[in-house]
């Protein structure tokens, strides 16, 4: 699992972006990486390996840098063959909760659907994991 900060920074580190056309104009050395890793993992005739990227820490403010990202990591997952998954949002309550080692998973009551919302967030991206 990759997990990238909502900026072509982080995206610089599977692939790099034009500045033009905000198009992947090439792959970035931890993507041939993978790539290696995988063909390796092939030709040892092992299963292939599941590959999930997700944007973490997102703004709650739709932006065009927002749409740009999640436009270069669409065309990625399909040139790279890994899984783009949705990520969580930038939460007050993920920050409070982590000196303590406690998820919003670990509340047995929610106080607000701030809360609710983060529980269903960090639910949905388990679930697309596909663990079990």
């Amino acid at each position: 699992m990759t997990p990238l900060n909502d900026s072509f920074i982080d995206l610089d580190l599977i692939g790099e972006v034009s500045a033009t056309n905000f198009q992947v104009e090439r792959l970035s050395y931890y993507s041939e990486m993978v790539w290696d890793s995988r063909k390796f993992r092939s030709a040892s005739g092992k299963p292939p390996m599941d590959w999930v990227v997700t944007r973490t820490r997102l703004a709650s403010l739709d932006s065009r840098n927002n749409k740009r990202v999640h436009t270069a990591l669409e065309a990625l997952q399909k040139r790279i063959m890994f899984r783009y998954v949705p990520g969580l949002y930038e939460r007050v309550i993920y920050k409070e909760l982590f000196p303590s080692g406690l998820t919003i998973l670990d509340l047995e009551k929610v106080n607000s659907l701030s809360h609710v919302a983060a529980r269903e967030e960090v639910r949905s991206l388990v679930n697309n994991l596909r663990l079990l």
